[in-house]
């Protein structure tokens, strides 16, 4: 058994988690910084004793076996990769939105005939192209 700092911090611990148990409070109450609190001790000496941890977590479930307040590692585990699945497509879709734009802008762009059209909007701004609304396309040169 990993005793904590000191005989007397494991011992507050033990006198913590059995006032805390005897009380009528709600199991909100009832958490790891409340009995490092209650104890008069560190969260950090606290997790040195973790079979009292495991006896404390024991009591709680015991008490309230419905309680869904502590996390679930694994679930955990799978709204990450459900989060890294869904940024990833975020990304592409956004990608795709993006090449969609350029295309669109693209072809509302009028090239004089003797020019071959310019493939990217910038390629555009430097060939002296504006993009102006639907039908009346102009070069900047050519102002009528």
């Amino acid at each position: 058994m990993t005793k904590p700092s000191g005989a007397a911090a494991y011992a507050a611990i033990e006198a913590a988690m059995g006032r805390l148990l005897a009380r009528i409070d709600g199991p909100a109450t009832l958490t790891i910084a409340r009995l490092a609190s209650e104890a008069g001790v560190s969260r950090a000496t606290l997790y040195r004793a973790p079979e009292l941890l495991d006896r404390f977590r024991a009591a709680l479930e015991q008490r309230n076996p419905d309680n869904r307040t502590a996390p679930n590692s694994d679930r955990i585990g799978e709204l990450g990769a459900e989060i890294a699945t869904s940024r990833g497509r975020e990304s592409d879709e956004i990608r795709d939105l993006r090449r969609s734009a350029v295309t669109m802008a693209l072809s509302l762009l009028v090239a004089p005939s003797s020019e071959p059209m310019p493939s990217t909007v910038e390629s555009a701004a430097a060939m002296d192209y504006v993009l102006v609304p639907a039908i009346e396309c102009k070069s900047n040169g050519d102002r009528s």
